[in-house]
Protein backbone atom coordinates (compact mmCIF):
# COMPACT_ATOMS: atom_id res chain seq x y z
CA UNK A 1 0.00 0.00 0.00
CA UNK A 2 1.21 3.54 -0.74
CA UNK A 3 2.56 5.22 2.39
CA UNK A 4 1.53 8.80 1.59
CA UNK A 5 -1.51 10.46 3.11
CA UNK A 6 -4.45 9.76 0.84
CA UNK A 7 -7.37 12.21 0.88
CA UNK A 8 -10.81 10.70 1.10
CA UNK A 9 -12.78 10.64 -2.16
CA UNK A 10 -15.13 13.61 -2.49
CA UNK A 11 -18.87 13.00 -2.47
CA UNK A 12 -18.84 13.58 -6.19
CA UNK A 13 -16.20 10.89 -6.66
CA UNK A 14 -18.15 8.59 -4.34
CA UNK A 15 -21.17 9.11 -6.60
CA UNK A 16 -19.08 7.81 -9.51
CA UNK A 17 -17.72 4.91 -7.48
CA UNK A 18 -21.26 3.89 -6.51
CA UNK A 19 -22.31 3.43 -10.13
CA UNK A 20 -19.04 1.81 -11.22
CA UNK A 21 -19.52 -0.75 -8.43
CA UNK A 22 -23.06 -1.66 -9.48
CA UNK A 23 -22.52 -1.81 -13.25
CA UNK A 24 -22.54 -5.38 -14.48
CA UNK A 25 -19.16 -6.71 -15.52
CA UNK A 26 -18.61 -7.92 -19.07
CA UNK A 27 -15.07 -9.22 -19.45
CA UNK A 28 -13.81 -10.25 -22.87
CA UNK A 29 -11.87 -13.01 -21.12
CA UNK A 30 -8.45 -12.16 -22.51
CA UNK A 31 -5.76 -9.60 -21.92
CA UNK A 32 -5.95 -6.44 -23.98
CA UNK A 33 -2.33 -7.12 -24.97
CA UNK A 34 -3.61 -10.16 -26.87
CA UNK A 35 -6.10 -8.12 -28.91
CA UNK A 36 -4.93 -6.42 -32.15
CA UNK A 37 -4.70 -2.64 -31.88
CA UNK A 38 -7.05 -2.16 -34.83
CA UNK A 39 -9.78 -4.15 -33.07
CA UNK A 40 -9.26 -2.32 -29.77
CA UNK A 41 -9.49 1.04 -31.56
CA UNK A 42 -12.66 -0.02 -33.37
CA UNK A 43 -14.36 -1.14 -30.17
CA UNK A 44 -13.42 2.04 -28.27
CA UNK A 45 -14.73 4.11 -31.21
CA UNK A 46 -18.05 2.25 -31.05
CA UNK A 47 -18.34 2.96 -27.32
CA UNK A 48 -17.58 6.62 -28.03
CA UNK A 49 -20.20 6.90 -30.80
CA UNK A 50 -22.88 5.31 -28.63
CA UNK A 51 -22.03 7.70 -25.79
CA UNK A 52 -22.11 10.70 -28.13
CA UNK A 53 -25.49 9.65 -29.53
CA UNK A 54 -27.03 9.34 -26.06
CA UNK A 55 -25.51 12.62 -24.87
CA UNK A 56 -26.93 14.38 -27.94
CA UNK A 57 -30.40 13.01 -27.26
CA UNK A 58 -30.18 14.13 -23.63
CA UNK A 59 -29.02 17.59 -24.71
CA UNK A 60 -31.92 18.04 -27.11
CA UNK A 61 -34.53 16.80 -24.62
CA UNK A 62 -33.24 18.98 -21.78
CA UNK A 63 -32.62 22.22 -23.66
CA UNK A 64 -35.95 22.21 -25.53
CA UNK A 65 -38.18 23.02 -22.50
CA UNK A 66 -35.88 25.89 -21.51
CA UNK A 67 -36.32 27.48 -24.94
CA UNK A 68 -40.06 26.78 -25.09
CA UNK A 69 -40.66 28.46 -21.72
CA UNK A 70 -38.54 31.45 -22.76
CA UNK A 71 -40.65 31.91 -25.90
CA UNK A 72 -44.01 31.14 -24.27
CA UNK A 73 -43.56 33.76 -21.54
CA UNK A 74 -41.76 36.27 -23.76
CA UNK A 75 -44.54 38.85 -23.37
CA UNK A 76 -45.25 38.14 -19.69
CA UNK A 77 -44.12 40.47 -16.89
CA UNK A 78 -40.37 40.41 -16.23
CA UNK A 79 -40.46 38.40 -12.99
CA UNK A 80 -42.97 35.90 -14.39
CA UNK A 81 -40.97 35.45 -17.59
CA UNK A 82 -37.58 34.99 -16.03
CA UNK A 83 -38.93 33.20 -12.98
CA UNK A 84 -40.21 30.42 -15.24
CA UNK A 85 -37.02 30.48 -17.32
CA UNK A 86 -34.81 30.22 -14.22
CA UNK A 87 -36.87 27.42 -12.65
CA UNK A 88 -37.05 25.29 -15.77
CA UNK A 89 -33.39 25.93 -16.57
CA UNK A 90 -32.23 24.81 -13.13
CA UNK A 91 -34.36 21.66 -13.24
CA UNK A 92 -33.45 20.76 -16.83
CA UNK A 93 -29.76 21.42 -16.21
CA UNK A 94 -29.74 19.19 -13.13
CA UNK A 95 -31.40 16.38 -15.08
CA UNK A 96 -29.00 16.85 -17.99
CA UNK A 97 -25.92 16.77 -15.76
CA UNK A 98 -27.13 13.63 -14.01
CA UNK A 99 -27.76 11.89 -17.33
CA UNK A 100 -24.40 12.97 -18.76
CA UNK A 101 -22.60 11.74 -15.66
CA UNK A 102 -24.35 8.38 -15.98
CA UNK A 103 -23.53 8.13 -19.70
CA UNK A 104 -19.89 9.03 -19.03
CA UNK A 105 -19.58 6.50 -16.20
CA UNK A 106 -21.17 3.78 -18.31
CA UNK A 107 -18.84 4.57 -21.21
CA UNK A 108 -15.62 4.48 -19.17
CA UNK A 109 -16.82 1.29 -17.48
CA UNK A 110 -17.24 -0.35 -20.90
CA UNK A 111 -13.77 0.76 -21.93
CA UNK A 112 -12.31 -0.72 -18.73
CA UNK A 113 -14.07 -4.02 -19.40
CA UNK A 114 -12.80 -3.95 -22.97
CA UNK A 115 -9.24 -3.60 -21.72
CA UNK A 116 -9.96 -6.28 -19.08
CA UNK A 117 -8.61 -4.23 -16.20
CA UNK A 118 -9.21 -7.06 -13.73
CA UNK A 119 -6.03 -8.64 -15.11
CA UNK A 120 -4.01 -5.44 -14.77
CA UNK A 121 -4.80 -4.29 -11.24
CA UNK A 122 -2.15 -4.34 -8.54
CA UNK A 123 -2.71 -4.37 -4.78
CA UNK A 124 -0.15 -1.61 -4.19
CA UNK A 125 -2.36 0.80 -6.16
CA UNK A 126 -5.54 0.59 -4.10
CA UNK A 127 -7.18 3.75 -2.79
CA UNK A 128 -7.26 7.01 -4.74
CA UNK A 129 -5.17 5.51 -7.55
CA UNK A 130 -7.23 2.36 -7.87
CA UNK A 131 -8.80 1.75 -11.28
CA UNK A 132 -12.34 2.68 -10.23
CA UNK A 133 -11.26 5.87 -8.46
CA UNK A 134 -9.33 6.96 -11.54
CA UNK A 135 -12.28 6.16 -13.81
CA UNK A 136 -14.75 7.96 -11.54
CA UNK A 137 -12.66 11.15 -11.64
CA UNK A 138 -12.21 10.80 -15.40
CA UNK A 139 -15.91 10.31 -16.14
CA UNK A 140 -17.01 13.18 -13.90
CA UNK A 141 -14.10 15.43 -14.95
CA UNK A 142 -12.89 15.78 -11.37
CA UNK A 143 -9.35 17.03 -10.86
CA UNK A 144 -6.89 14.46 -9.57
CA UNK A 145 -5.74 15.10 -5.99
CA UNK A 146 -2.75 17.40 -5.49
CA UNK A 147 -0.18 15.25 -3.73
CA UNK A 148 3.52 15.22 -3.06
CA UNK A 149 4.78 11.66 -3.34
CA UNK A 150 8.42 11.29 -2.28
CA UNK A 151 8.53 15.10 -2.22
CA UNK A 152 7.83 15.43 -5.96
CA UNK A 153 5.88 18.62 -6.69
CA UNK A 154 4.12 18.52 -10.10
CA UNK A 155 3.33 22.25 -9.92
CA UNK A 156 6.91 23.24 -9.15
CA UNK A 157 7.24 25.23 -12.38
CA UNK A 158 3.70 26.49 -12.96
CA UNK A 159 1.48 29.06 -11.24
CA UNK A 160 -1.61 27.64 -9.54
CA UNK A 161 -3.38 30.90 -10.38
CA UNK A 162 -2.92 30.05 -14.06
CA UNK A 163 -4.41 26.61 -13.48
CA UNK A 164 -7.41 28.17 -11.73
CA UNK A 165 -8.04 30.65 -14.57
CA UNK A 166 -7.80 27.90 -17.17
CA UNK A 167 -10.30 25.86 -15.18
CA UNK A 168 -12.79 28.73 -15.10
CA UNK A 169 -12.46 29.29 -18.84
CA UNK A 170 -13.07 25.60 -19.48
CA UNK A 171 -16.15 25.45 -17.27
CA UNK A 172 -17.66 28.53 -18.95
CA UNK A 173 -17.26 27.31 -22.52
CA UNK A 174 -20.92 26.41 -23.12
CA UNK A 175 -22.30 29.68 -21.75
CA UNK A 176 -19.83 31.71 -23.81
CA UNK A 177 -20.50 29.72 -26.99
CA UNK A 178 -24.27 30.08 -26.61
CA UNK A 179 -23.94 33.80 -25.97
CA UNK A 180 -21.72 34.44 -28.99
CA UNK A 181 -23.83 32.32 -31.33
CA UNK A 182 -27.13 33.74 -30.16
CA UNK A 183 -26.18 37.40 -30.45
CA UNK A 184 -24.20 36.90 -33.66
CA UNK A 185 -27.29 35.41 -35.27
CA UNK A 186 -29.54 38.12 -33.85
CA UNK A 187 -27.22 40.78 -35.27
CA UNK A 188 -27.06 39.18 -38.71
CA UNK A 189 -30.48 37.50 -39.05
CA UNK A 190 -32.78 39.07 -36.43
CA UNK A 191 -34.89 37.13 -33.94
CA UNK A 192 -35.73 34.40 -36.45
CA UNK A 193 -33.82 32.42 -39.05
CA UNK A 194 -35.90 30.70 -41.76
CA UNK A 195 -38.94 31.18 -39.53
CA UNK A 196 -37.28 29.47 -36.54
CA UNK A 197 -36.61 31.50 -33.35
CA UNK A 198 -32.92 32.20 -32.82
CA UNK A 199 -33.16 30.76 -29.30
CA UNK A 200 -33.28 27.28 -30.84
CA UNK A 201 -29.65 27.78 -31.89
CA UNK A 202 -28.87 26.60 -28.35
CA UNK A 203 -29.83 23.04 -29.36
CA UNK A 204 -26.95 22.36 -31.79
CA UNK A 205 -24.57 24.11 -29.39
CA UNK A 206 -25.70 21.83 -26.56
CA UNK A 207 -25.39 18.76 -28.77
CA UNK A 208 -21.91 19.81 -29.87
CA UNK A 209 -20.58 20.39 -26.35
CA UNK A 210 -22.19 17.25 -24.92
CA UNK A 211 -20.57 15.26 -27.72
CA UNK A 212 -17.20 16.88 -27.04
CA UNK A 213 -17.48 16.10 -23.32
CA UNK A 214 -18.18 12.40 -23.97
CA UNK A 215 -15.42 12.22 -26.58
CA UNK A 216 -12.94 13.86 -24.20
CA UNK A 217 -13.96 11.60 -21.29
CA UNK A 218 -13.54 8.41 -23.32
CA UNK A 219 -10.22 9.58 -24.74
CA UNK A 220 -8.87 10.30 -21.27
CA UNK A 221 -10.30 7.05 -19.87
CA UNK A 222 -8.61 5.05 -22.62
CA UNK A 223 -5.32 6.91 -22.06
CA UNK A 224 -5.43 6.31 -18.31
CA UNK A 225 -6.41 2.66 -18.63
CA UNK A 226 -3.67 2.04 -21.17
CA UNK A 227 -1.18 3.82 -18.93
CA UNK A 228 -2.30 1.78 -15.92
CA UNK A 229 -1.93 -1.49 -17.85
CA UNK A 230 1.44 -0.49 -19.35
CA UNK A 231 2.89 0.71 -16.03
CA UNK A 232 2.03 -2.60 -14.38
CA UNK A 233 3.33 -4.55 -17.36
CA UNK A 234 6.64 -2.65 -17.22
CA UNK A 235 6.97 -3.11 -13.45
CA UNK A 236 6.13 -6.82 -13.62
CA UNK A 237 8.74 -7.26 -16.37
CA UNK A 238 11.35 -5.45 -14.28
CA UNK A 239 10.57 -7.75 -11.37
CA UNK A 240 10.69 -10.95 -13.42
CA UNK A 241 13.81 -10.01 -15.38
CA UNK A 242 15.66 -8.74 -12.30
CA UNK A 243 16.95 -5.63 -14.10
CA UNK A 244 16.58 -3.35 -11.09
CA UNK A 245 18.89 -5.54 -9.04
CA UNK A 246 21.67 -4.81 -11.52
CA UNK A 247 21.54 -1.06 -10.90
CA UNK A 248 23.90 0.86 -8.66
CA UNK A 249 22.44 2.85 -5.71
CA UNK A 250 22.80 6.08 -7.70
CA UNK A 251 21.06 4.57 -10.74
CA UNK A 252 18.21 3.32 -8.55
CA UNK A 253 17.60 6.83 -7.26
CA UNK A 254 18.04 7.99 -10.84
CA UNK A 255 14.97 5.90 -11.75
CA UNK A 256 12.83 7.92 -9.36
CA UNK A 257 14.42 11.14 -10.61
CA UNK A 258 13.62 10.16 -14.20
CA UNK A 259 9.93 9.75 -13.35
CA UNK A 260 9.85 12.69 -10.93
CA UNK A 261 11.24 15.14 -13.46
CA UNK A 262 8.87 13.86 -16.14
CA UNK A 263 6.04 14.68 -13.70
CA UNK A 264 7.36 18.23 -13.19
CA UNK A 265 7.80 18.81 -16.92
CA UNK A 266 4.27 17.61 -17.59
CA UNK A 267 3.03 20.05 -14.93
CA UNK A 268 0.42 17.67 -13.52
CA UNK A 269 0.23 14.48 -11.51
CA UNK A 270 -1.25 12.39 -14.30
CA UNK A 271 -2.35 9.02 -12.86
CA UNK A 272 -0.25 7.14 -15.43
CA UNK A 273 2.91 8.71 -14.05
CA UNK A 274 1.83 8.24 -10.44
CA UNK A 275 1.25 4.53 -11.03
CA UNK A 276 4.65 4.16 -12.69
CA UNK A 277 6.26 6.08 -9.80
CA UNK A 278 4.54 4.00 -7.10
CA UNK A 279 5.38 0.68 -8.74
CA UNK A 280 9.06 1.62 -9.10
CA UNK A 281 9.18 3.00 -5.58
CA UNK A 282 7.93 -0.32 -4.25
CA UNK A 283 10.23 -2.39 -6.45
CA UNK A 284 13.26 -0.30 -5.47
CA UNK A 285 12.14 -0.24 -1.82
CA UNK A 286 12.88 3.48 -1.52
CA UNK A 287 10.63 5.48 0.79
CA UNK A 288 12.66 8.52 1.82
CA UNK A 289 12.50 11.87 0.02
CA UNK A 290 15.65 12.99 -1.78
CA UNK A 291 14.77 15.83 -4.19
CA UNK A 292 13.58 13.45 -6.89
CA UNK A 293 12.09 16.36 -8.84
CA UNK A 294 15.41 18.24 -9.04
CA UNK A 295 16.42 18.52 -12.70
CA UNK A 296 20.10 19.20 -12.04
CA UNK A 297 20.38 16.12 -9.81
CA UNK A 298 18.81 14.00 -12.57
CA UNK A 299 21.35 15.32 -15.08
CA UNK A 300 24.09 14.61 -12.54
CA UNK A 301 22.84 11.02 -12.24
CA UNK A 302 22.91 10.58 -16.02
CA UNK A 303 26.49 11.84 -16.17
CA UNK A 304 27.69 9.79 -13.18
CA UNK A 305 26.34 6.29 -13.81
CA UNK A 306 27.74 3.76 -16.27
CA UNK A 307 26.83 3.95 -19.97
CA UNK A 308 24.48 0.98 -19.67
CA UNK A 309 22.74 2.47 -16.63
CA UNK A 310 22.40 5.79 -18.47
CA UNK A 311 20.67 3.95 -21.32
CA UNK A 312 18.28 2.40 -18.80
CA UNK A 313 17.50 5.76 -17.17
CA UNK A 314 16.87 7.42 -20.53
CA UNK A 315 14.53 4.58 -21.47
CA UNK A 316 12.55 5.13 -18.27
CA UNK A 317 12.60 8.91 -18.65
CA UNK A 318 11.29 8.60 -22.23
CA UNK A 319 8.45 6.29 -21.20
CA UNK A 320 7.46 8.49 -18.24
CA UNK A 321 7.52 11.67 -20.35
CA UNK A 322 5.16 10.08 -22.88
CA UNK A 323 2.71 8.61 -20.38
CA UNK A 324 0.29 11.55 -20.28
CA UNK A 325 -0.13 11.40 -24.06
CA UNK A 326 1.32 14.81 -24.88
CA UNK A 327 4.55 16.78 -24.99
CA UNK A 328 4.72 20.08 -23.14
CA UNK A 329 6.82 23.06 -24.14
CA UNK A 330 8.80 22.63 -20.92
CA UNK A 331 9.60 19.02 -21.88
CA UNK A 332 10.92 20.01 -25.30
CA UNK A 333 13.13 22.66 -23.73
CA UNK A 334 14.72 20.14 -21.35
CA UNK A 335 14.99 17.02 -23.50
CA UNK A 336 18.17 18.03 -25.29
CA UNK A 337 19.98 18.45 -21.97
CA UNK A 338 19.03 14.91 -20.96
CA UNK A 339 19.45 13.13 -24.30
CA UNK A 340 22.54 15.10 -25.38
CA UNK A 341 24.15 13.41 -28.40
CA UNK A 342 21.38 10.80 -28.50
CA UNK A 343 18.59 13.37 -28.86
CA UNK A 344 17.39 12.28 -32.31
CA UNK A 345 17.30 8.63 -31.27
CA UNK A 346 15.31 9.08 -28.06
CA UNK A 347 13.14 11.98 -29.18
CA UNK A 348 11.95 9.98 -32.16
CA UNK A 349 10.97 7.15 -29.81
CA UNK A 350 9.24 9.63 -27.49
CA UNK A 351 7.15 11.08 -30.32
CA UNK A 352 6.13 7.63 -31.56
CA UNK A 353 5.19 6.41 -28.07
CA UNK A 354 3.16 9.56 -27.39
CA UNK A 355 1.39 9.12 -30.72
CA UNK A 356 0.53 5.48 -29.99
CA UNK A 357 -0.93 6.42 -26.60
CA UNK A 358 -2.95 9.31 -28.08
CA UNK A 359 -4.33 7.13 -30.87
CA UNK A 360 -5.08 4.11 -28.69
CA UNK A 361 -2.54 1.64 -30.05
CA UNK A 362 -1.80 -0.33 -26.89
CA UNK A 363 0.45 -3.04 -28.29
CA UNK A 364 2.41 -0.61 -30.44
CA UNK A 365 2.95 1.47 -27.30
CA UNK A 366 4.11 -1.59 -25.36
CA UNK A 367 6.78 -2.30 -27.98
CA UNK A 368 8.30 1.13 -27.22
CA UNK A 369 8.12 0.75 -23.43
CA UNK A 370 11.07 -1.61 -23.19
CA UNK A 371 13.60 -0.80 -20.46
CA UNK A 372 17.04 -2.32 -20.94
CA UNK A 373 20.67 -1.34 -21.01
CA UNK A 374 20.82 -0.85 -24.79
CA UNK A 375 20.94 2.64 -26.28
CA UNK A 376 17.71 3.79 -27.92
Amino acid sequence: MPEFNQPKPSRFEQFGLYYLNIFRRYSMGQSAFQVPDALLTKRVKTISLVGIAWSSVVGIICVFPMIWVDLYYANAPFFVHYGWVAGVTILATAIEFYCLFYISLKAVHKVSELINMQDNQHQSLDGIFGVKNILARTALEIDDPELKILGIDPFKQISKKNLFVLGLLYKGKIIVTNFILKYSLRFTAGNELLGIPILYAAIPVEVFWNSMVIKKVIYEARLRLFGYALANKIADTMQSEGYLGLLSPMAKKGCLRAIGNAVVMTRNYHPNMVILLLRFRDLLQIDEEDRYDDWELFLHSLNSVSDKERNFLLDLFTVAAAFDGKLSVLEKDHLKAAYQQDFDLYYGRLEKLTGHLKDGRLNAALSLCRLDFIKG
